[in-house]
Parts: C-alpha cells; sequence; structure tokens
C-alpha cells in the first residue's frame, strides 16, 4: 500500500454494495489506529471483494469475525453540541476509497 502525506491508507475486507461503505477488519496487519486515528483515511477496495449488502457480508464471514469489524461510510457526524453540524467528531475527517481492478 503506497503512503499517502498526512493519512493513513489501509486495505478493506470488504465493500458493500447497498451502502456505499468499506468494511475494516482488525488485525496485525490492519490496527484499528490505522482508520481512526488519522485526520485523512483511504481505504483500498478490490472489486471483487464488493459484496451486495450486510446479509452477505456476515453470510461470508461465518464464524471468522475479527477482533474488531468497523463498517465505515463515511466521516463520523454528530450535532450533540448546540444542535450544530460537527463531521470527523470520532475519526478521520476525511474519507476515501480506491478501488482496484481484478487482477
Amino acid at each position: 500500500v503506497p503512503e499517502i502525506e498526512g493519512a493513513e491508507v489501509s486495505r478493506a475486507a470488504y465493500g458493500l454494495a447497498d451502502t456505499g461503505s468499506v468494511v475494516l477488519g482488525a488485525s496485525a496487519e490492519e490496527p484499528r489506529a490505522r482508520h481512526l486515528l488519522p485526520e485523512v483515511h483511504v481505504s483500498v477496495l478490490p472489486e471483487d471483494r464488493i459484496l451486495p449488502g450486510l446479509a452477505d457480508l456476515f453470510a461470508e464471514l461465518g464464524d471468522e469475525l475479527p477482533s474488531a469489524l468497523a463498517i465505515v461510510t463515511g466521516p463520523s457526524r454528530s450535532a450533540d453540541i448546540e444542535q450544530r453540524l460537527f463531521v470527523g467528531v470520532h475519526g478521520p475527517r476525511e474519507v476515501h476509497v480506491v478501488l482496484m481492478r481484478d487482477a
């Protein structure tokens, strides 16, 4: 995975077509801090890992769940403080996905 200045890059385990989400599983190679702490996060997603939806994801995973599974659809949003919208309160302020064609 290439380095991008000011950003962290990780490989997405899967993508979900119905919500446009990426699925990030925690492992020694893909620590949670990589997609939770930076201001900008880029997920690399192979096209052949895109599933129709959540039910398909859990059917694919079966009993092989990682210690943590994050389903990310974009930066977090919160309007808890004075009813004003804040983006990126709980994670990156920018989230990008790079689709990789099948080899």
